[in-house]
């Protein structure tokens, strides 16, 4: 299939149609944002396509496309309520005309996000590499952690926005709480579970046990723990925006509750894309690190 003439493209040709000519009597702000939206998923599409010449790009374009073509088109045709289902030139051109409220709250969140992740994964690691390590230790800490970890923390956020003494403090928490278990579970599992030969390997060659534990057992398990953090940062990431929706000043959960306390649902549209926007570039840095750093897996 031509990379000029396929489905993918004929959608983004459509789209660009719906943009400048179907006509509506409904409101609707400048499709400048809206098009700069099109033509860079276009853009992407081109670019991943000729890179590796997979179909699946031409799938996920085409019906990125046709999804927003089915917006545009019912929102134009007066099919969907006004309020309830902006138009898609409406929501992005909010990224013009809110970007500093933002950018503020992609800032905010970001920070919480890497004081409560940094925290949970370090801990988690080494704690977890002794806790591993130490059979009689595992024994004990195991059996509580199970008890623990599958509470979610989106249960006792309100509780703990209410107890302690600033927001900032409760949201690192509840990030922390989302990631720590998870990683310090997993290094116990790694750790107890490595390959006896490779411990008794190292034994041979008399290797103490501070070099066992940071150059032997921590990068065989480490692979593991980055490539779990992808899945393990949407969970922190969720339970943040939950926190934000209840005590924030900022933040992207506090932009989307601001706005949907006055039924501003073109706003909140637009916050809820911004998280989908922060959270996918936030994957494809994990794993941009993830080959980077891990060259032995």
């Amino acid at each position: 299939m031509s990379i000029l003439v396929n489905r993918a493209n004929i959608a983004f040709l459509i789209n660009i149609f719906l943009v400048l000519f179907l006509k509506t009597d409904q409101e609707v702000e400048s499709p400048i944002a809206y098009l700069a939206v099109i033509v860079f998923a276009e853009v992407l599409f081109l670019v991943k396509y000729i890179k590796d010449r997979r179909k699946s790009a031409i799938d996920i374009a085409f019906i990125t496309f046709l999804f927003l073509g089915i917006w545009e088109s019912a929102y134009k045709l007066g099919f969907t309520h006004p309020v309830l289902v902006p138009a898609p030139e409406n929501v992005f051109y909010v990224f013009i005309e809110q970007k500093e409220l933002m950018l503020a709250g992609v800032v905010s969140s970001l920070v919480l996000l890497a004081w409560g992740v940094g925290l949970a994964v370090i801990l988690g690691v080494f704690l977890g590499l002794f806790t591993g390590w130490i059979p009689r230790l595992r024994e004990a800490v195991v059996p509580i952690a199970n008890v623990i970890s599958p509470i979610p923390p989106l249960v006792y956020t309100p509780y703990v926005v209410a107890v302690m003494p600033t927001f900032k403090i409760a949201s690192i928490f509840v990030i922390f709480s989302a990631v720590f278990w998870p990683t310090f579970q997993t290094m116990i599992a790694r750790v107890s579970g490595m390959d006896p030969k490779i411990i008794q390997s190292a034994k041979v060659m008399n290797v103490s046990t501070p070099k066992m534990l940071f150059q032997v057992i921590l990068p065989y398990t480490l692979p593991d723990i980055i490539g779990g953090l992808p899945g393990t940062l949407r969970g922190a990431f969720l339970c943040l925006t939950g926190a934000e929706l209840l005590g924030a000043t900022s933040g992207l959960g506090y932009f989307v509750k601001k706005f949907s306390d006055y039924a501003d649902y073109t706003n909140v549209i637009a916050g809820i894309v911004l998280m989908g926007i922060v959270v996918t570039i936030i994957d494809v840095l994990v794993k941009k690190l993830e080959s980077s750093l891990i060259k032995w897996k």
